[in-house]
């Protein structure tokens, strides 16, 4: 009887032990889950970025502009 007991203290003991751990893990992890989240948006953010600055240098043709300058030279 008396080891029973025993046992059950052990695991009220233990119980309220896992509670405070997980008390300091789980904001430990939720921030990290945060960090990630955020490092995602601002990697995507970079990216739309430099996707429109390409788009922008696609469409600027400096060669071509140069040939239609020459040839209205040629013309004039």
């Amino acid at each position: 009887m008396m080891l029973t007991g025993r046992m059950k203290e052990a695991t009220k003991a233990m119980s309220g032990s896992l509670t405070v751990e997980a008390a300091i893990i789980f904001p430990v992890v939720l921030c990290s889950i945060f960090l990630m989240v955020q490092q995602g948006i601002v990697l995507y953010t970079q990216t739309v970025k430099m996707f429109q600055r390409q788009e922008m240098w696609e469409e600027f043709s400096p060669a071509e502009q140069f040939r239609r300058l020459d040839l209205i030279k040629d013309i004039f």
